[in-house]
């Protein structure tokens, strides 16, 4: 059975061709242009569609296999995109769902079982390219990234972020 994960949202048709412009979730681009399938819902049901080509130079454009006109184009247009969630990595899966629990850790304790030290997130700070969680350690503040390479486990009922962080990053 498919898991369907929103990946992105279509905006609008981009010249004659069918081209789509869309917004994809970073977190999912290389998985989708290695997979080159999006899925669309259409009356209830998601429709698979082929990436025939992908385009970035300042917004992503995505040329569909069977979407060739700007008519049929618009069927999509303004509509999320959906992933196979089972077809990602561990990593992307964890990225995934950090991302979406972002504001949801705050109250979190982070363990980080290079150092054995435990911390409590009191927010989280989102960054161009990286989530990071504030805490406090020693009277101190510090960002402590929240990066797939490092999240190891999120532990929802305990409340327990484990990660493995790189050595010293408690010191300073």
């Amino acid at each position: 059975m498919i898991d369907f994960i929103e990946a992105g949202k279509c905006y609008k048709s981009h010249g004659i061709k069918g081209i789509l412009d869309v917004e994809m979730n970073p977190i999912f681009k290389k998985h989708i242009l290695s997979e080159k399938v999006v899925f669309f819902k259409i009356n209830g049901c998601h429709v698979p569609f082929f990436i025939e080509s992908c385009k970035t130079d300042g917004s992503t454009l995505l040329k569909l296999e069977g979407v060739d006109n700007p008519e049929q184009a618009r069927v999509l247009s303004h509509q999320s995109f959906y992933i196979d969630e089972n077809k990602l990595s561990k990593a992307t899966k964890r990225s995934a769902k950090i991302q979406g629990k972002s504001q949801g850790l705050e109250g979190y304790t982070i363990h980080d079982r290079t150092s054995n030290y435990n911390v409590a997130i009191t927010s989280i700070e989102e960054y161009p390219s990286q989530l990071m969680a504030r805490v406090m350690h020693d009277g101190k503040s510090l960002l402590i990234p929240l990066h797939e390479d490092f999240v190891e486990e999120i532990d929802e009922v305990a409340k327990i972020v484990f990660m493995i962080l790189p050595e010293g990053i408690f010191e300073f």
